[in-house]
């Protein structure tokens, strides 16, 4: 089985080391890009967001890699991400190609024991694999968090611009190729020894909590690589979500004591989840201001009806708890520099504030 899966950010490491551990071996198709954009945009519908636009793109780069099965999560909690493998099936079908679709949901995770049943008959062997490859998965995603949030702490106090960014890529490359959980814990010391010893500034120390849908929170591309330009703007960012909690609370379904801690917060402006991170979004966001965060970035696709619709909310929240939000609403037209323009002059609302605030009076 050559089998391919949407992917969004850093998130294929630890699934690469799960679907090769199993036996399955994973097609991982490149990057997401401009051209991806473009052939996702071209056949999915017109109005439908941008996240569905770049993983159809993404699975049509993997089966003309020779993947020949297709693996989705979905679920009936969701909003239309919760359709996106019915109708790309669909589009891909028509299309042309030949592939086969596993679903995988909540209520049907058997799924996965019957397709190891076709590659391993013995269930001896199965229940090691599944051992093996899931032990080390989550040590590999647990491993890559710990990178990120390292980077995102380090990097609005370096001196040389880039260099926290160079030495990220350099260890997530050698978690990506590590194949053992003592080469991960060696890796994780070795990086953070490192980038802690990288020379660091004095920086009036603004924190910006990122808030909103997961794609557009998690993928660089879509977002225009903004939480490591944050950084370099001297802005510590905290993304609610990232890879390894996305896998977690939709996935593993950890976390659940902080999930009703957020969903207790929100319950005054946001009673009901529609989808799509909504009602995350809004107790993240009073958690951020409960916590002295300096300001709230939400980012969501265009079109996204429970983000576009809970916008109002976080206007409110802006005003009762006097915390600035910015909210960025993602598509195939989005320009980079109009974007930046924005962002720009947000982070200089924010290095005033505080300017004002610790001026002595």
């Amino acid at each position: 089985m050559r089998a391919t899966f949407p992917y969004m950010g850093n998130i294929y490491i630890p699934l690469r080391t799960i679907f090769k551990n199993l036996g399955i071996e994973p097609i991982i198709p490149p990057p997401y890009n401009q051209e991806t954009l473009t052939m996702g945009a071209k056949l999915a519908p017109e109005l439908i967001c941008i996240p569905f636009k770049l993983t159809l793109g993404n699975i049509i780069n993997a089966l003309q890699q020779g993947a020949d099965t297709v693996i989705h999560t979905s679920g009936r909690w969701s909003c239309r991400y919760g359709y996106y493998p019915f109708l790309s099936g669909i589009i891909l079908r028509d299309l042309g190609f030949k592939f086969r679709q596993i679903v995988l949901r909540r209520d049907n995770l058997l799924e996965i024991v019957k397709i190891l049943k076709e590659i391993h008959p013995n269930y001896t062997t199965i229940i090691r694999k599944i051992i093996r490859a899931f032990s080390l998965g989550y040590e590999k995603s647990k491993t890559l968090e710990k990178l990120e949030r390292l980077a995102f702490f380090i990097r609005p106090r370096e001196k040389n611009t880039g260099e926290t960014s160079r030495y990220l890529r350099y260890y997530l490359t050698n978690l990506d190729k590590a194949k053992r959980s003592q080469e991960v814990r060696n890796l994780f010391t070795e990086a953070r020894k490192k980038m802690r010893s990288l020379p660091q500034k004095e920086i009036k120390g603004i924190r910006v909590k990122i808030v909103g849908e997961s794609f557009c929170v998690i993928e660089p591309f879509v977002n225009f690589n903004l939480l490591e330009k944050l950084g370099e703007m001297e802005i510590e960012v905290d993304p609610f979500l990232t890879a390894h909690r996305w896998l977690g609370f939709h996935s593993l379904r950890l976390g659940r004591s902080e999930v009703k801690e957020v969903g207790h917060l929100a319950e005054t402006y946001w009673p009901f989840c529609v989808g799509g991170e909504d009602k995350n979004t809004i107790g993240y966001s009073i958690k951020a201001a409960k916590d002295n965060y300096d300001g709230i970035i939400h980012l969501h696709p265009f079109a996204c009806m429970p983000h576009t619709s809970c916008g109002s909310s976080l206007e409110r929240i802006s005003r009762d708890y006097n915390i600035p939000v910015l909210s960025l609403s993602l598509d195939e037209f989005t320009q980079e520099a109009s974007f930046y323009n924005r962002v720009e002059a947000f982070v200089e609302l924010l290095k005033r504030k505080k300017t004002r605030l610790e001026r002595p009076r």
